[in-house]
């Protein structure tokens, strides 16, 4: 009888704190150090329809690859966040710039933000395999 009832329990406890956790408007800490409201995928904030940004080639396995975006853009920065360990390579952008080239990158997936100011224009996933 009392195992039964700590069954219970523990299955009741179990189903609300499952259905707590996959609650879409919980605050949850992204991968890249900044808390916000979810609602919806992390790595994949509302961004631009129109932008579109090319990375090639994707994946990688010399380390080194080209970016271009559209002239309209006016791309400032570019943030290649590390997944695995939430690194991150600033690259500047000068102003009229169109491409950029990325050397020197470590194996793993990156989160590849193109930047006007402090806005973000679109995302890419890159992929660098040694």
């Amino acid at each position: 009888m009392n195992s039964t009832i700590t069954n219970i329990f523990l299955s009741t406890f179990i189903l609300i704190s499952a259905s707590v956790m996959s609650q879409d408007n919980a605050i949850q800490k992204q991968p890249f150090g900044v808390e916000s409201a979810v609602s919806g995928n992390l790595l994949n904030p509302p961004v631009s329809d129109a932008f579109r940004a090319n990375i090639f080639p994707n994946p990688t396995f010399i380390g080194k690859v080209k970016m271009n975006w559209p002239d309209w853009a006016e791309v400032t920065e570019i943030h290649m966040i590390l997944a695995s360990t939430n690194q991150i390579k600033v690259i500047d952008v000068e102003e009229g710039q169109t491409h950029v080239t990325a050397s020197n990158l470590q194996d793993g997936v990156y989160i590849v933000r193109f930047m006007r100011k402090n806005q973000v224009l679109g995302m890419r996933k890159l992929k660098v395999i040694g």
